[in-house]
């Protein structure tokens, strides 16, 4: 979800004022997991999403560009996210890893998106993409995914409606059908000791030490780090520190003012408030109190 597109193996993924509008059911997978982009639905026209239970992605989404292209800011959430634009004749298709630090998330113009947002450490990924290739970085997918009968059905859909019950339908298939050109990174050990220990960051809210983690999970801090980094593409710690990102950008966005602050950053783990708020000019391009003015102009 980086700024610009690279080809490898088929686009760039958002602006325009856009209203939210959640639809679905309940959180699935880590019941703590958290995947949030805020700042998409406001630079993207039309945004709608819908949460999947029960899927390695936590949601589909669907939005549109005018005229010109759409330049959102993308936020860590440790995430991989595969977008399609659908055109007047044609189809793009991108795959983005998560971000480290705040940047931007550009988006082709002219064209009704459609993606969807892998939880984390769960996407499938195409041949010859490690995960150390997406962070940080879009990547353009070949004829093989934008000219693939997927593409020939979300072109054909209706609506951005039909395309969201397409594309969800579709990871249903990718889930059930072992034979796609696409796998999750890591051997079925990497990936078993991987899961236990993002689900122990998550119950843990991103506190517990990495060290404590690898301890419970029976390795050397060492050897978990790299488990880690062959699914994800970056270390536990970053990961931890994402989750703790997550969870205050949730709370901040929902409080009338900032001066809660102090209490917000000791319950997401942080020492203190200046902690927070180095975090969040890292993470969110600018202070808690900038982000809760921007996403939550009314509060």
């Amino acid at each position: 979800m980086a700024g610009s597109a690279r080809r490898v193996c088929g686009v760039s993924s958002g602006t325009g004022a856009a209203k939210q509008e959640t639809e679905g059911t309940q959180e699935d997978g880590p019941a703590l997991e958290r995947t949030h982009q805020p700042y998409l639905p406001l630079g993207v026209l039309d945004y709608h999403e819908q949460k999947l239970a029960g899927s390695s992605a936590s949601l589909v989404y669907a939005f549109s560009t005018g005229s010109e292209a759409a330049h959102s800011w993308a936020v860590p959430d440790g995430c991989v996210d595969l977008s399609f634009g659908i055109g007047s004749s044609d189809i793009v298709a991108v795959i983005g890893g998560t971000v480290s630090s705040a940047r931007t998330w550009a988006f082709a113009e002219g064209r009704s998106w459609v993606g969807c947002r892998f939880r984390s450490g769960e996407a499938p990924l195409p041949k010859g993409l490690s995960p150390e290739d997406l962070v940080d970085a879009d990547i353009v997918l070949n004829k093989d995914v934008s000219e693939g009968r997927l593409a020939d059905l979300l072109f054909e859909a209706p609506d951005q409606k039909a395309r969201m019950q397409v594309l969800a339908s579709a990871i249903v298939t990718w889930e059930q059908n072992e034979s796609i050109p696409a796998a999750k990174p890591g051997t079925s050990k990497v990936r078993e000791l991987e899961r236990f220990a993002r689900h122990e960051i998550l119950r843990t809210g991103g506190s517990a030490p990495i060290s404590s983690v690898a301890a419970a999970a029976g390795v050397s801090p060492r050897y978990l780090r790299k488990a880690f980094a062959e699914v994800h593409g970056f270390s536990p710690k970053l990961y931890a520190r994402f989750v703790r990102f997550q969870r205050a950008m949730e709370l901040i966005s929902g409080e009338r003012d900032i001066q809660n602050a102090p209490e917000i950053a000791l319950a997401c783990g942080y020492a203190d408030q200046s902690h927070l708020v180095h975090e969040f000019n890292e993470f969110a391009g600018m202070t808690p109190g900038q982000f809760r003015l921007t996403v939550s102009p009314a509060a």
